[in-house]
């Protein structure tokens, strides 16, 4: 139901060279699979395209992050497929997670949760969706809505993660009523690393630690610099 597809995004086609060994990595294990990297341009001609009602709050964000973090559930709404950043790096197949759903993330570490005052995290580094999903149209309906400064005044709002990120999904994750449409992974098989929650960085110590690969799918390197400099 979920289609073999990797779907990543960049700026542009120059993917920087430390990443190169992540996006190789789910190359090398998904070789049937089909792979895009949309860059910003493709981006922005996606939503004018397909979505044009949504093109004004698309181009009204003021960070370019919050335009990255909204265009790919659009995506995924229309072709389907598993949309993964770029520093995340895949350590074997990963369909055992994508059969019998028609949706699938991961939890961030219960750490994160708490440094953030959250029950939980569902993080949108890691999505994959059938196309025309229930979950992904609802997704999408409260993106368009771009009302998340209605929740300003609670603990812990932070304007990109609010607006499209993991704080965003983990609301619509319960307030949906069919759960049974998604699959929501451990944290230990795709999120075993924790991250300062201040830099963002993580401890390097745990990157190689035998027992988090053995058992995860994936890893989460946490590069992105979003919150260092928003652009």
């Amino acid at each position: 139901m979920i289609p073999l597809h990797l779907h990543q995004t960049w700026k542009d086609e120059q993917i920087p060279e430390h990443l190169e060994h992540y996006v190789q990595s789910w190359k090398s294990l998904h070789p049937d699979w089909a792979y895009t990297l949309w860059t910003d341009e493709m981006n922005d001609r996606f939503i004018a395209t397909h979505y044009p009602e949504f093109l004004p709050v698309y181009e009204r964000y003021p960070t370019a992050i919050q335009r990255v973090d909204a265009v790919r559930y659009f995506i995924l709404l229309q072709q389907g497929g598993l949309f993964i950043d770029l520093d995340f790096e895949c350590l074997r197949p990963i369909s055992p997670l994508l059969k019998d759903t028609l949706f699938v993330a991961g939890l961030e570490p219960a750490a994160h949760a708490i440094a953030h005052h959250k029950a939980y995290i569902i993080s949108n580094a890691f999505m994959a969706g059938a196309p025309g999903s229930g979950f992904l149209q609802y997704l999408c309906g409260i993106i368009k809505t771009n009302d998340y400064y209605r929740y300003s005044r609670e603990r812990g709002f932070n304007a990109v993660l609010d607006c499209a990120g993991p704080f965003m999904l983990s609301r619509a994750y319960e307030r949906f009523p069919a759960k049974e449409e998604i699959r929501i992974v451990d944290h230990q098989l795709l999120y075993p690393l924790h991250k300062n929650p201040v830099t963002g960085t993580i401890d390097a110590a745990h990157r190689s630690d035998p027992r988090i690969r053995e058992k995860a799918y994936a890893i989460h390197h946490y590069w992105g610099s979003w919150w260092q400099a928003a652009e």
